[in-house]
């Protein structure tokens, strides 16, 4: 069992069931620009980033990339489709029985304005006490600040905060600023074992091993 004072939960693929999503807008955009972008690149893209995504776009295909013209065609494509977006499963179980007991967070690579679109979409902003973007911070996953930050707006030490996961990026940050980290992927569950205490299947299983203490 492990002991949290506090959860962070990532957004795309844990609470929300938006990954196909985000694959089928990357694929459309690239494909426009005479790019195949592949269901492996999308995967190993997940957690860390649009600004990373384009790049790897740019390197593969050879196409040039405006950083901010082009994250902005891409949020606006994906925000225009949030309502085609659902929770994962056990999500409303977890955000219920966490923010019942300890202060609870948002840390998303994302956006803010994708994340609060995404977050209005379930009407689960009032939730959190916190909400953390990439654009909030220097660096986003794997680099540790996301975590680090929603650490500190709510006043609770990161190696008493839970950190939940479906990226190999996001536990790897978790990992680098000192939280306990369940992992929930949604696929290759062996890649996450060497950075993760935990892997679990889904969130009803991930709530199972967690003990809510100030």
């Amino acid at each position: 069992m492990l002991r949290a004072a506090a959860v962070l939960f990532d957004m795309d693929g844990l609470l929300v069931d938006s990954e196909p999503l985000w694959a089928e807008v990357e694929r459309d955009f690239a494909r426009v620009r005479g790019g195949e972008f592949t269901e492996e690149m999308a995967r190993n893209c997940v957690g860390k980033g649009l600004l990373n995504t384009l790049l790897v776009m740019r390197d593969a295909f050879g196409f040039t990339v405006d950083p901010v013209a082009d994250t902005e065609e891409i949020l606006s494509r994906f925000i225009a489709r949030v309502g085609d977006l659902s929770l994962k499963k056990g999500a409303l179980a977890f955000l219920d029985a966490a923010a019942s007991k300890v202060p609870i967070a948002i840390g998303s690579s994302s956006a803010r304005r994708l994340v609060e679109a995404t977050l209005g979409r379930f009407e689960l902003m009032a939730r959190f006490s916190a909400i953390v973007c990439g654009d909030d911070v220097a660096h986003p996953k794997p680099a540790p600040d996301i975590w680090l930050e929603a650490s500190r707006q709510l006043r609770v030490p990161i190696e008493r905060c839970l950190v939940l996961e479906d990226s190999l990026a996001g536990c790897v940050a978790g990992r680098a600023a000192g939280a306990q980290i369940i992992a929930v992927p949604e696929s290759s569950p062996e890649r996450f074992v060497a950075h993760a205490d935990h892997v679990c299947v889904d969130l009803e299983e991930a709530l199972r091993l967690v003990v809510f203490q100030k």
